[in-house]
Order: structure tokens, then C-alpha cells, then sequence
């Protein structure tokens, strides 16, 4: 006796039987269930009322043999934070809606020699699954072309997101930094801050890089201004905000590159007796679901990770159906909203 899961597979119906129940070609019923624009309407409903009844489900093998598309896509991003598993979601959204099938490899963190590894062995095994193309996160942006040299040869399409790569060929989807930059400093101005520090992050890390520029870009011009910079790595941040807190003349406000350094901040503050949303703003960027707990609620930049992630997926089958002719690197960036919340208030409330 057949086992039940063997059994139903082999109740489900083939082109073949499809055709012989309804006194037509395999060839008619292949070109109604793809779609083509040969067939009348009538025996497409008909086709596709008669698989549906049978159970058929399309060989992906088969087609991806024949038509040289596997309709899969080779997706590479950690889901450590909130905000890539909402990179993912808008992905995925895109692909669903265009018949193609995500295949995720998740990698993590770690030293970068080894991330750097890792990360070439995932984008081979994707390769050797044949993916149509691949939506990955860099664990580098500086890497050059000959570091995707495999998947160049193979002619497989490439969009990175979040970190650009400006030494290679490939797309690019993530936030518009300098204007989310600019969007804090407008903010702060508007309220009445003038004593203004910004710890920068890493500063060869571009996207910390943009939303300095977009930042001191627009406090450049305002008269009165005191801008204090501290550049430092994220985990340094408390030290940082310690030097920075601990001045006479200091800061109304501080604006952090990633949400991830307001921890520190509000803990360097407690300790100086300085209350965040009263005497000292704070202001983040990436709108993690992680610092949802801070009390009080971080203002933050919006970076609509949902939206980066479908404007990735959209560049890549733009590719993938040769809806491109240039073979020039593409961008989407996703132009992003602040959030107010309680951490961000005019000085001396």
C-alpha cells in the first residue's frame, strides 16, 4: 500500500492527462497554464479549471531545464534586527507577487576576514542552486569587482542593499542617508537647538558618512550653531557621549547615527544627573524595534526598511527579465520621515 504522502503525489495529474480529459494538445495546455497570448480564453479557463480539479502543480525542474529560469531568488541577509526581517518582508512581498521563490541564506556576524569568506561561499552555493539573481547585504562595501568575480562569469544579477558598492557593478537599494541627515538637523533647528553634538559612527562606514554630511550640511549655514563631532566606533559611543555631557557648555541634543547607540547615551546621561526629553535630546536613526523599551521613546529616522526591501526586488527582476538595457549600477533610495517621540523636545523643557 502506497505511503499517503506518495500516494497523493501520484494522483496529481501532468500536462498529459490534462490534455487527453479535454480533447487537446499538451502543447495547448502548456501554453494556457504559462500564459501565452495564443490561446483562446475560453480553453485557458477551461484548462485551468480542469488542473485545479486534477491537482496538477508545475515541474519547476523541468521548466527551469527548459527555459533556462529557475524563478528563484538567492536572498542574503542576517534577521538578527528587526529592521532587516522587514528588508526580507518587502522582498519577499515582490517576488510573491511575480511567481518567484526567495531562497534565504542567513549570515551573521563575526571578525571580517572570516565574514568575508563566509559570505563568498554563500553567494557560490546560491550560485550552484542556479538562483535567477541574488539580493544581498554586504559584510563590506570597500570589496572589488573581482571579489564577485563567479557570479559576474555566470551573468547572474546582483543587488546589494543597505551598503552600496561603488567598485563594483552591481544594483544598489537602501535609505537616502544625506537627506535623512538633513531631516534630523531641520528638526532640531526648528525646535531651538543650538548647542549640537553628533557621535558619527565608524566614519568609513558610508551610510554614517552621508548622514554626517546631510547633517553638517544643513547646520553649516545657520548662525550660532555649536556643532561638537565625536567619531567613533559604535561600541565606544558612551565614552564618546561622556566626554561630550561632561563639558560646561554642553550639548541640547545629540544625534546618533544607528538607534543601537542610545543605550550608552541615556546611560552616560542618567549617571551625569542629565534627564534625556528634559534637559538633553536624543535622536537615532534605523527605528529598531530593539530600543522600543527606552524610556522616554527615542525620536528616530524611519529608513522604511518594508520599502527598501520591495525596491530591491523590483531592480532585480527588472534585471532578471532584461527590462534594463544599461549595464550601469542602479540605485533606489528610499526617502525617509522622522519619528518624534519623547527624547526629542526644545531646550530648556
Amino acid at each position: 500500500m502506497l505511503e499517503p504522502t506518495r500516494r497523493a503525489a501520484s494522483q496529481r495529474a501532468g500536462l498529459k492527462q490534462i490534455a487527453e480529459e479535454l480533447g487537446i494538445s499538451m502543447m495547448t495546455v502548456s501554453r494556457a497554464l504559462n500564459g501565452r497570448g495564443d490561446v483562446a480564453e475560453a480553453t485557458r479557463l477551461r484548462v485551468v479549471k480542469a488542473a485545479k480539479r486534477l491537482k496538477y502543480r508545475p515541474n519547476r525542474l523541468v521548466h527551469a531545464l527548459k527555459s533556462g529560469r529557475s524563478r528563484t531568488v538567492g536572498v542574503m541577509i542576517s534577521v538578527w534586527l528587526s529592521f532587516n526581517a522587514k528588508i526580507i518582508h518587502g522582498i519577499h512581498d515582490v517576488l510573491a507577487e511575480h511567481n518567484c521563490l526567495p531562497v534565504l541564506h542567513f549570515h551573521g556576524e563575526g571578525p571580517q576576514a572570516n565574514r568575508d569568506e563566509a559570505e563568498l561561499a554563500y553567494l557560490h552555493r546560491l550560485l550552484d542552486q542556479r538562483v535567477d539573481g541574488i539580493i544581498f547585504w554586504p559584510s563590506d562595501e570597500a570589496v572589488p569587482q573581482m571579489y564577485l568575480k563567479e557570479v559576474w562569469e555566470r551573468g547572474v544579477p546582483l543587488v546589494a542593499v543597505d551598503r552600496c558598492l561603488p567598485l563594483t557593478k552591481a544594483d544598489f537599494s537602501g535609505t537616502d542617508d544625506v537627506a535623512g541627515g538633513r531631516l534630523v538637523a531641520e528638526q532640531l533647528l526648528a525646535l531651538g537647538h543650538r548647542r549640537i553634538g553628533h557621535i558619527t559612527g565608524e566614519p568609513w562606514v558610508s551610510t554614517y558618512a552621508d548622514r554626517r554630511r546631510g547633517f553638517e550640511q544643513a547646520l553649516a549655514p545657520q548662525p550660532g550653531v555649536d556643532l561638537s563631532v565625536a567619531e567613533c566606533a559604535d561600541v565606544n559611543s558612551g565614552e564618546a557621549a561622556h566626554r561630550m555631557l561632561s563639558r560646561p557648555s554642553r550639548p541640547t541634543a545629540i544625534f546618533i547615527p544607528n538607534d543601537r547607540m542610545a543605550l550608552p547615551i541615556y546611560e552616560v546621561a542618567e549617571s551625569l544627573g542629565i534627564e534625556v526629553g528634559r534637559d538633553l535630546s536624543v535622536v537615532g536613526f534605523g527605528t529598531l524595534e530593539e530600543t522600543k523599551w527606552l524610556r522616554p521613546r527615542l525620536a528616530t529616522v524611519d529608513q522604511k526598511p518594508y520599502q527598501i526591501g520591495r525596491a530591491a526586488a523590483e531592480l532585480l527582476l527588472d534585471r532578471i527579465e532584461g527590462r534594463v538595457a544599461t549595464a550601469k549600477p542602479r540605485s533606489a533610495r528610499v526617502v525617509p520621515t522622522i519619528v518624534r517621540c519623547d527624547s526629542l523636545r526644545a531646550p530648556g523643557r
